[in-house]
């Protein structure tokens, strides 16, 4: 069942890529001009209102029984798919139970979350600056995750003014705690940052800097290797294949 606009009581049709899925009633709109953003960024919201003519989002996500557990996972399955190995993981990590592995999944749902929705669930963020909010996490007990957030831009809501009611639309790791980079030998698993390796080993900067991973090939002691970054952490070092 469809949910309810908040503003007029009714029925919402789902969102996708901008438009609204049934494009029944746009048909019987169009001499008014009604217009989406199709392949633009357009409101992050995934429902529309055709009595209101507005994007809504009446429910929050993720829902408030998902746990810090769950969204730990869903960031080391961005890992592995990227990675050839992970560290050593702990438990329940190391052989998920299958409720957690499908928590992780609805983490990568592509409905767009909410700063305030996800501080219900790992706890209220640190500001990192203009639109930036840093939660921590224990299994990166050095660094933060920090997620940059917009507002949807066509209304707002009263949290907008502190950031907590906008969108999350990037995230990376930053540093915490502890010392950054100071020898060849910190390329260590969930030790080093991108950013910290680039200014170590005077490495161009990545022209892609808003891609969740990147693969950097470099030279340690003669050696060619390969550097595996996933939101800007270090996951995994080395040697790359020949040819």
């Amino acid at each position: 069942m469809s949910p309810k606009c908040e503003r007029c009581d009714g029925p919402l049709v789902p969102v996708e890529y901008g438009m609204p899925v049934d494009d029944t009633p746009y048909r019987r709109h169009e001499r008014r001009e009604i217009y989406y953003t199709g392949g633009c960024m357009g409101p992050p919201a995934p429902w529309w209102c055709w009595s209101c003519e507005r994007f809504a989002d009446p429910e929050p996500r993720p829902s408030p029984s998902m746990t810090v557990e769950g969204y730990q996972l869903s960031l080391l399955n961005d890992m592995r798919g990227v990675s050839p190995s992970l560290p050593e993981l702990p438990a329940p990590y190391d052989d998920p139970p299958e409720a957690l592995a499908e928590e992780a999944v609805k983490w990568r749902s592509p409905d767009l979350l909410k700063i305030k929705d996800m501080a219900v669930i790992l706890g209220e963020p640190v500001s990192g600056g203009p639109s930036l909010h840093r939660f921590a996490l224990p299994l990166w007990p050095d660094f933060w995750l920090e997620h940059k957030s917009m507002n949807n831009g066509f209304w707002l809501e009263p949290e907008s003014t502190e950031g907590l009611g906008d969108y999350v639309v990037g995230k990376r790791f930053v540093r915490r705690s502890g010392e950054p980079m100071r020898s060849a030998d910190d390329m260590r698993p969930w030790s080093v940052l991108r950013t910290e390796a680039e200014a170590f080993f005077g490495w161009e900067p990545t022209r892609h800097p808003n891609m969740y991973y990147h693969v950097v090939p470099f030279e340690l002691g003669g050696r060619a290797m390969e550097a595996f970054f996933v939101h800007d952490l270090l996951v995994h070092v080395s040697e790359a294949p020949e040819g």
